[in-house]
């Protein structure tokens, strides 16, 4: 079901704004992603979505995403929650660019962005598992201290910081040092009044593509970034890096440098 709503929207994403089903979509994902015991099911609907439309056609809906998760996030949020949100940022960002996520989540509240990423992003990007999500996360991190003029502010030094902290935590640690065991949470059908055919969208054998093939290895991505833009303020970044990063990491770093031959300098 989830590949057949993928191909819908592959092929006729206008038609379905027109005739009002991405609202209808937005509705359902909305009611999903309010209760624990649903949100991961709200999130595999509004991944699709993200994943499959032009910025153009889920423009005049992106306030009501944001909204949505918002409220969630303040009155019931979960680990598992959290996570999800993580990840859809990571994608809205790839799909649509550093700006269109900063700025449409501080149309919310301005600086909610830079609330969102210190409080949440950071601190649980650790916890990210699952090898296309590990990869998006990661590669949406380094895009974000690389491209976003709020992270690369002098004001943030800190946040970039902790940011490239996260990241390299990631690629140097393996999983089970890192992740801590949740809680099983109760299954959808416990709950009344969602759509069937909605709930199999997370329930019908999906398989999930990587939305970011041409990008193979997330290291090299990394420290290669670093290195362009760290050749544009020649001394900044090493300073940032060595009053920032653990020392295990600031090791990691340099290793990852050394193996892909590139400098921060």
């Amino acid at each position: 079901m989830l590949r057949l709503l993928q191909a819908f929207l592959q092929k006729v994403p206008h038609e379905i704004s027109q005739e009002g089903c991405l609202a209808q979509l937005l509705r359902i994902f909305n009611m999903l992603v309010s209760s624990p015991s649903s949100d991961e099911h709200g999130f595999y609907v509004l991944n699709t979505v993200i994943d499959n439309l032009e910025y153009g056609v889920i423009d005049p809906y992106v306030t009501h995403i944001w909204n949505a998760l918002f409220v969630r996030l303040q009155n019931n949020r979960t680990v598992k929650f959290v996570k999800s949100l993580v990840i859809f940022m990571s994608l809205f960002l790839v799909k649509h660019g550093p700006a269109a996520l900063v700025d449409t989540m501080n149309t919310i509240q301005p600086t909610i962005f830079r609330t969102i990423v210190e409080q949440f992003w950071i601190p649980n990007l650790k916890l990210i598992t699952g090898a296309i999500e590990f990869k998006l996360t990661a590669i949406a991190s380094t895009r974000l201290i690389c491209e976003s003029p709020v992270l690369l502010d002098p004001s943030a030094v800190g946040v970039w910081g902790k940011m490239l902290d996260s990241i390299v935590t990631n690629f140097s640690r393996p999983e089970e040092d890192r992740v801590e065991e949740e809680p099983e949470m109760p299954d959808i059908a416990e709950n009344v009044g969602y759509t069937a055919t909605f709930v199999n969208l997370y329930n019908a054998g999906k398989k999930e593509e990587d939305p970011l093939k041409d990008i193979k290895d997330p290291k090299e991505y990394l420290v290669a970034s670093l290195a362009r833009i760290s050749a544009t303020s020649p001394g900044r970044f090493p300073q940032i890096i060595n009053e920032n990063l653990e020392s295990a990491n600031r090791e990691a770093l340099l290793q990852l440098c050394s193996s892909y031959n590139f400098t921060i300098v």
